[in-house]
């Protein structure tokens, strides 16, 4: 035969007890001297007040913070009209001409030493450059004096 178990006694619905009553009570309490609670409230809620406020130092006056520095803003660039644009995309055309005969020399340096290393080759094309040569313009021999 299987013997039997016991079940705790504080367990399942009888686990309850008298709840439910002291629930009950209370809130009859609450209905009843609700105008009590609401002048207690009152009290506790007045001494706070009054504590915080007096144990609170005095506040300093309001300092307005220093005033941001505004931005730097470059200065409008002047737009050039006329004359001055005339001579501004002359020069840039010229100047581009001149980059592009350097970089075409350049190349025509490099073919004509190919043992050469590219120190070498910028070497001799600086020098080239500084004579104020160029072989799209003097068509000289790029190896002479």
């Amino acid at each position: 035969m299987a013997a039997k178990r016991r079940r705790p006694a504080g367990k399942g619905a009888g686990a309850i007890g008298c709840a439910p009553f002291f629930v009950l009570i209370v809130v009859a309490l609450i209905i009843q001297y609700w105008w009590v609670l609401l002048i207690a409230a009152g009290v506790v809620a007045l001494t706070v007040a009054l504590v915080h406020s007096a144990s609170a130092p005095a506040r300093p006056a309001k300092v307005p913070p220093p005033p941001r520095p505004q931005p730097v803003v470059a200065p409008p660039r002047v737009v050039p009209s006329g004359e001055d644009l005339t001579a501004q995309l002359r020069a840039h055309k010229r100047i581009s001409r001149v980059r592009d005969m350097q970089e075409w020399d350049y190349e025509w340096i490099r073919l004509a030493h190919p043992g050469k290393s590219v120190r070498e080759v910028n070497d001799i094309a600086n020098a080239h450059f500084a004579r104020g040569r160029s072989i799209g313009i003097n068509w000289g021999d790029p190896s002479a004096p």
